[in-house]
């Protein structure tokens, strides 16, 4: 199990919570520091005699968060450490009690006779939690299903069944799996992105250029708990940066939902030739 994180150590404790009441524990736990020292330095209680786990710092400057470069390294390290199914979860995403279960069956098994042949990302839908009512109780983790709600449009599946989805550009990066031999096949993500955004809709042209398919998993739901959102400042700042990252990579002009509704709410702009551009100045 990989994730990455700077601060909201509430969040990531629960996560560990999560994962000890699963059904299928972690062979190993990697944990990217992005520039959080109290994490770096070891403490939080994270250790467990049930697992081991790897705690890492990744360069990190006070611009962005290097999310993509984080996802990286911690692949590495748990390919080092063993580990040939790779799951990953932000750090406010709280597994569900088969999540881990079930995308180690889905990635051992691949047998769904639509998945085509090359890499294979398997994706589950991630719910999200209300507030948490008494922070030093935490989340009561056996009823986190009754506490979610599911996104519009979000698939419903059976525990277990399997459903290839055409459409890439839903990718999340909140919660996903694939096995090592496919994460190196697609080429991991692209570190030139720093901060969230098209860091994922890059990882999802790569895998498409790889060949490769995406799949949802049911049974494998997991929960995210609440954070603040970038500021419309800042969104617009690694919007920015990452549309001139994706030019360099693709060399065309990026079309996503991130960049629409920026767009919409005026935090950037699209020139009468359909290139982002800043707003104008008032």
């Amino acid at each position: 199990m990989l994730t990455m994180s700077r601060g909201h150590h509430d969040h990531l404790l629960a996560q560990v919570d999560g994962l000890s009441v699963g059904t299928t524990p972690p062979d190993v736990h990697v944990v990217i520091s992005m520039g959080d020292r109290d994490l770096t330095r070891g403490r939080l209680p994270l250790g467990t005699d049930r697992w081991r786990t790897i705690v890492k710092p990744v360069q990190t400057d006070r611009r962005a968060l290097p999310y993509a470069a984080a996802r990286n390294l911690a692949a590495e390290l748990a390919v080092d450490a063993g580990a040939d199914v790779l799951v990953f979860l932000h750090s406010a995403v709280i597994p569900g009690p088969r999540t881990l279960e079930r995308y180690a069956r889905a990635v051992a098994e691949r047998d769904d006779p639509d998945l085509p042949e090359g890499p294979v990302v398997w994706c589950s839908p991630v719910l999200r939690l209300p507030p948490v009512d008494n922070p030093a109780v935490g989340y009561p983790l056996r009823k986190l299903d009754e506490l979610s709600r599911r996104a519009p449009g979000a698939p419903v599946l059976a525990p277990g069944e399997v459903r290839v989805e055409e459409r890439l550009h839903l990718f999340s990066p909140a919660s996903f799996a694939v096995s090592a031999q496919d994460y190196a096949a697609v080429g991991g993500f692209c570190s030139d992105y720093a901060g969230p955004g098209l860091e994922a809709a890059d990882f999802a042209r790569c895998l498409r250029r790889a060949g490769g398919s995406m799949a949802w998993v049911g049974g494998a739901e997991a929960y995210r708990q609440p954070t603040e959102p970038p500021t419309p400042e800042e969104e617009a700042r690694y919007a920015r940066r990452h549309v001139e990252s994706w030019r360099e990579r693709w060399g065309a002009e990026p079309d996503h939902p991130w960049l629409t509704r920026l767009v919409g709410e005026g935090a950037i702009r699209r020139d009468a030739n359909g290139r982002i551009a800043d707003p104008p100045r008032r």
